[in-house]
């Protein structure tokens, strides 16, 4: 979840507290408030424990995350867009439907000829690594993990990593 950390910052100095202070009085560690202050992801708990050490709604502590793409066209768009980002994450409904795209894409590439095929692997690669590396974020697992795709049936392992859903968010059932 996204937090305000500025909002966090301005009550830590209203309240005249330093961040070893906030620590011991949510029960964080220093780490994690410093992080919180500089734009990080928060857990649940942790809003929990900053609101209830400000004395405040942990759901004002919260920004409003930005819609998640509706259809399988946005979830494209939003892959290719964020080409670039490797931070922040994508939902298990994005990151599927982009790799369908990409699948696709180059199938109906290798199709038309080798050479075409090559230059959009080249161009498809970096939006697909940078997807993958949301993607691995949501589900709470390092980027890291990617590198098993170099490995013989290590993309076995990598595909069920990414199929796992946000562990912060409750299932529908």
């Amino acid at each position: 979840m996204k937090i305000d950390s500025s909002l966090v910052k301005k009550l830590r100095t209203t309240e005249n507290w330093s961040q070893e202070q906030l620590s011991e009085k949510s029960g964080l560690s220093l780490r994690t408030i410093q992080r919180l202050e500089n734009g990080g992801n928060a857990s649940l708990e942790s809003i929990r424990a900053l609101a209830m050490a400000f004395g405040i709604d942990s759901a004002d502590l919260t920004l409003n995350e930005p819609d998640l793409p509706q259809t399988p066209l946005d979830a494209v768009k939003t892959g290719l867009y964020e080409f670039a980002n490797f931070s922040g994450t994508a939902t298990r409904f994005e990151y599927w439907w982009f790799l369908a795209f990409v699948v696709l894409v180059t199938a109906v590439a290798a199709v038309l000829h080798e050479r075409v095929n090559q230059i959009m692997v080249l161009i498809l690669l970096l939006p697909f690594l940078a997807a993958s590396n949301r993607r691995l974020n949501d589900a709470g697992h390092s980027p890291w993990w990617q590198l098993f795709w170099l490995v013989p049936f290590g993309q076995i392992v990598v595909l069920i990593l990414l199929a796992q859903p946000n562990p912060e968010q409750p299932t529908q059932a």
